[in-house]
């Protein structure tokens, strides 16, 4: 009845029970790709100082826009000097009706083309509309990608 040794405190721990138990309390882990996707956006949201505003091309951020065949990025939204950076992506084909410009409207070609006020438009060609005028119709034969700079209040709402 009395032992001399000292009693044996170790335990033998089957590895998958561990890892069961793991993952029952924390849930499954990540895969490797999100992993490695989420980990780069918590390096790059560290490195960027108070003030700036990064919008990676690797993101997808991409939402419709009201006309069929065009998707944007909105890449920021200025209220207090009153103007919002869109990037928006034309398919062939697309017609983009006439409008009426309640404020001035930037509008930079990225690449392909646009077709208004009775020219053609290029990559590094750019057109400035003030507020009050009448733009009428646009449309791209090849596609385009432009960069406008509208006011906030014309920023589609998804």
């Amino acid at each position: 009845m009395n032992d001399p040794r000292p009693p044996d405190d170790s335990v033998e721990f089957d590895e998958r029970l561990a890892l069961a138990l793991a993952e029952d309390a924390l849930g499954p882990a990540p895969s490797a790709d999100i992993r490695r996707r989420m980990m780069a956006r918590v390096a790059e949201a560290a490195s960027i100082p108070r003030g700036f505003s990064l919008k990676l091309a690797a993101t997808d951020e991409w939402r419709p826009y009201p006309i069929p065949g065009i998707r944007m990025r909105v890449l920021a939204v200025n209220q207090a000097n009153g103007y919002a950076t869109l990037l928006l992506d034309a398919e062939p084909g697309v017609r983009f009706p006439a409008h009426h410009h309640a404020g001035s409207e930037d509008c930079y070609v990225l690449s392909g083309s646009l077709h208004t006020l009775g020219r053609r438009l290029g990559p590094g060609d750019f057109l400035h509309a003030d507020r009050g005028t009448d733009h009428p119709e646009m449309w791209t034969d090849e596609g385009a990608q432009v960069l406008l700079v509208v006011p906030p209040e014309d920023v589609p709402s998804q």
